[in-house]
């Protein structure tokens, strides 16, 4: 609390209960607070605007995308942080896809990267092996891919079915290679960073907000490898991604999963939440950051007409 002073801002992730409550301290002295990347539900309980992705979405769509598959049975979520409230939305929004699709089969591996991939995967055995009498094409494990262990133990058992928490060069590699990874979440993180801050900068300046109280940049479903223009343009954080015809422009960019042939239910007839192809409406990485960059523009000339 420290920080409530006037002409601060304050944009801060929400891993526990009493960060948000400072933040609601500063909030109710006048200091401009956002919320972003963790702690979604926290953020509506203490009434923050929360700029980041709906964990439990993202697993209930990973969910969807592996039980859709014929032969999955068996539904893993391996989680290394069993206490931390956004691996617990995450397996929770999983397991509730998986039974909703009739395969009520949902196990947990609880693991801790630290003790190295031996360790880990041995977590993973214990928990996710097939049945007796199955092979691994019966399961589906969902897993972050940002250590060294994930994507090792899918080439190990390529039989198995597999989605990610997150993107990673190892998930592309894996995703080229043809192994059965139904997708990989991209929770968008540059603009998770990049738009808060912009938009606390014109509540300090211009004393204007956006109103929403959620602003999502994920679950951006990614369901076949970006090119490498595309790579090059998330890892130069958009500075430079080049154009279809070759050349070179200065807008954000990233991978189309439109073109995908991999399945995804129809939630117009199974009234279920929105699929890979209709969720990706609204979390589309160009048609969100148009929205809010125009929004950005508007209060920008509103708070110039009114200083002048």
């Amino acid at each position: 609390e420290r920080y409530c002073e006037e002409g601060n801002a304050i944009l801060s992730t929400l891993p526990a209960e009493n960060v948000g409550e400072a933040l609601v301290a500063c909030r109710d002295k006048g200091t401009p607070v956002l919320a972003f990347n963790a702690g979604h539900d926290l953020a509506e309980s203490a009434g923050v605007q929360f700029w980041g992705q709906d964990e439990t979405k993202a697993g209930y769509e990973a969910g969807l995308g592996l039980a859709v598959v014929e032969t999955t049975e068996k539904f893993c979520c391996v989680n290394h942080a069993p206490d931390v409230d956004v691996l617990k939305d995450r397996c929770g929004g999983f397991e509730k896809a998986v039974t909703e699709k009739g395969k009520p089969n949902f196990v947990q591996a609880i693991v801790n990267f630290s003790e190295g991939c031996d360790a880990w995967n041995e977590s993973v055995l214990a928990a996710c092996a097939p049945d007796e009498g199955k092979d691994w094409s019966t399961v589906g494990i969902f897993s972050g891919s940002n250590s060294a262990c994930p994507v090792p133990f899918i080439r190990e058992h390529p039989a198995v079915y597999a989605a990610f928490t997150d993107t990673s060069q190892e998930v592309y590699d894996a995703m080229s290679e043809g192994l059965n990874i139904i997708m990989a979440i991209d929770q968008q993180s540059y603009l998770q960073g990049y738009l808060p801050f912009s938009h606390l900068t014109l509540a300090v300046t211009n004393d204007q907000a956006v109103g929403n109280a959620l602003i999502e940049t994920g679950p951006h479903l990614v369901l076949e490898p970006p090119t490498e223009t595309e790579q090059q343009c998330v890892a130069n954080n958009f500075k430079v991604c080049g154009g279809e015809g070759g050349g070179e422009d200065s807008s954000p960019s990233t991978p189309d999963v439109g073109d995908s042939d991999a399945p995804a239910p129809d939630p117009a007839q199974e009234g279920e939440a929105p699929s890979s192809r209709t969720l990706r409406l609204t979390t589309d990485n160009t048609h969100h950051q148009f929205t809010l960059y125009l929004g950005g523009l508007v209060l920008a000339v509103g708070g110039f007409v009114l200083a002048n």
